[in-house]
This record gives C-alpha cells, sequence and structure tokens, in this order.
C-alpha cells in the first residue's frame, strides 16, 4: 500500500495559504505519494482544483489527487479545462477523483440541480473524456474547447462513492476507484465487490483508494484542537472523534493505517487533523517507513 497526504484546505481559513504551500513542500521531501484534497462547495474548504494548482509549482514529484470533485456540482467543459491546465503545468501529476455528492446546500450554491444527479454524473464522465480526446486531437489547430492535458488519453481517473453503480461506473470508465473515509470495517467489507467487478470486466489490476484521519498525538491539547477542527468541517459529527480520527502514539497511528493494506486498499490518503506540518514530520517518522 502506498500513501498520500492530504493537504490542510479542507480547514478553510483556519489555515494559512503559506502553510499550505509549506505542508505539500514537506509531505514530497518526506516521500509520500500524493496531495490529496477535500471538496466541499458550501464550506470554506479551498476549492479543490484552484488548490492543486496552486501546489503544482512548488513540488515535482508526488501526484496530486481529488478526493473527490462533486462533479455534478460543476459545469463538466471547465472541469476538463482546469484538469488539463493542471496536469500541463504540473508534468502529468494530477490524478482527477469524482464522485456524486449528496448534501443538498452544496447543489444550491452552485446553481445545479440534485435530483437525477446520477445520469447527470454519467453523461459528465462521457463528456470529460471526450472533450479531452478532442484536446488532443486538435492541439494544432487551437480548435478545441480547452488545452491538451500532459498525460494520455487523459488525467488519471477515479471514481469513488459506495453503491454498487459507482463501482459499475469505476469499471466502466476510470483509472481506479476511491472511497472517502467510511473507516477500514466498511472497505474491507466493500473491496471484495470492487475486485470483483473488475476482474469480471477483465481489468483485475484496478486500483483502490481510500482516505483516512490521523491524528498523531497523545497531546490533550492537540486531541482537543483536532476534534474542534473536524466538528468544524462536518456538521454535525456524523460519527465520535474517536471513531472517525485514528489518534494516539505514533505506534497506534501506524496499527490502525496498517487495517487499511489488509482490508485491500492500494492507496491511503492520510489526513492529518492538526494545522501544524509537524504532523508531516511525526507520520513520515513513525508510519511512512513501514510502507515504504
Amino acid at each position: 500500500m502506498k500513501l498520500g497526504i492530504g493537504l490542510p484546505t479542507w480547514m478553510g481559513n483556519e489555515v494559512a495559504a503559506s502553510d499550505v504551500l509549506d505542508w505539500a513542500r514537506a509531505a514530497e521531501d518526506a516521500g509520500f505519494e500524493a496531495l490529496a484534497v477535500h471538496d466541499k462547495p458550501n464550506h470554506d474548504t479551498w476549492e479543490p482544483l484552484a488548490a492543486l494548482a496552486v501546489v503544482a509549482p512548488v513540488t515535482s514529484r508526488v501526484r496530486l489527487f481529488t478526493g473527490a470533485l462533486l462533479l455534478p456540482t460543476r459545469n463538466e467543459a471547465l472541469v476538463a479545462k482546469q484538469a488539463a491546465v493542471i496536469d500541463q503545468v504540473s508534468g502529468g501529476r494530477l490524478d482527477l477523483g469524482v464522485a456524486l455528492g449528496g448534501r443538498p446546500d452544496d447543489f444550491e450554491l452552485m446553481g445545479r440541480p440534485m435530483g437525477g444527479r446520477g445520469r447527470t454524473f454519467e453523461r459528465q464522465i462521457e463528456r470529460l473524456i471526450e472533450l479531452w480526446r478532442e484536446s488532443v486531437e486538435h492541439a494544432e489547430s487551437g480548435k478545441a474547447s480547452g488545452p491538451a492535458p500532459f498525460q494520455r488519453p487523459h488525467p488519471r481517473l477515479w471514481i469513488g462513492g459506495y453503491k454498487p453503480a459507482a463501482i459499475e461506473r469505476a469499471v466502466r470508465w476510470a483509472d481506479g476507484f476511491i472511497f472517502g473515509a467510511p473507516g477500514f470495517a466498511m472497505m474491507a467489507d466493500k473491496i471484495p465487490n470492487v475486485r470483483a467487478a473488475a476482474a469480471a470486466a477483465g481489468r483485475s489490476d484496478l486500483p483502490v483508494a481510500a482516505l483516512a484521519y490521523v491524528l498523531p498525538s497523545e497531546d490533550p491539547a492537540e486531541l482537543a484542537e483536532g476534534e474542534a477542527l473536524i466538528g468544524r468541517y462536518y456538521v454535525p459529527l456524523h460519527k465520535p472523534f474517536a471513531e472517525l480520527v485514528h489518534s494516539g502514539s505514533g505506534e497506534q497511528v501506524l496499527e490502525a493505517v496498517k487495517r487499511y493494506e489488509t482490508a485491500g486498499v492500494d492507496l491511503l490518503h492520510l489526513i492529518p487533523v492538526m494545522r501544524s506540518v509537524t504532523a508531516i514530520e511525526r507520520l513520515a517518522r513513525d508510519v511512512l517507513p513501514a510502507f515504504a
């Protein structure tokens, strides 16, 4: 299993822009595989594609991962163009993870209908792929609707969700399947279904990615701050802090992370519930070496 790191952009106004850049540099220097960003339109969370455009020039190796962009809340033609620009700037490091979204307030804010979003999503995926294909074919004439991405035929595309339809869509169109952060127990239950569907379609190498919140600390003040930060993002908190966030000593966090590997995850993005870049240093020291 490979390990990525979540950027602190989900904390919105609680994190300084300069800290986001420092976080990205530290994660790359430490040897993590990827940088992941959240998407929550009706919140002060940074817009995910804008966030990746910001960190692309200050990194050179790590993958840049949206985990996941709520595609039905967006115009897919604009997403295709934005994604291609990030892919160009980063030298082909974009992994575009997309999902349906399920919060009415996000759709209301973006002025997009929530009803029928499954059908909308499928049309958008097909159009994204078509737009990228056209941008490559017409790169010289400039007649395409956007620049050609660096990667061919297009940026790596990941599709996420929890229902069977999400698995079917990933197997049909995507380069990988992504979970949010439901915990390793649910993933252990669902991943065999992903593997079976991929194998049946002749795609047994389809990778599975996921997110996991971590807080590598036993300090009461840091734990209290972490609980406040996660409570600020999830309103209301959908499960107790101790169940949502893997906290404790480096050894305790490592043991929790190992369970995701046992569940069958190929790429796990660790989302530190801390504002300080110290979180990167602790995870690089106590957790990353076991998966290097």
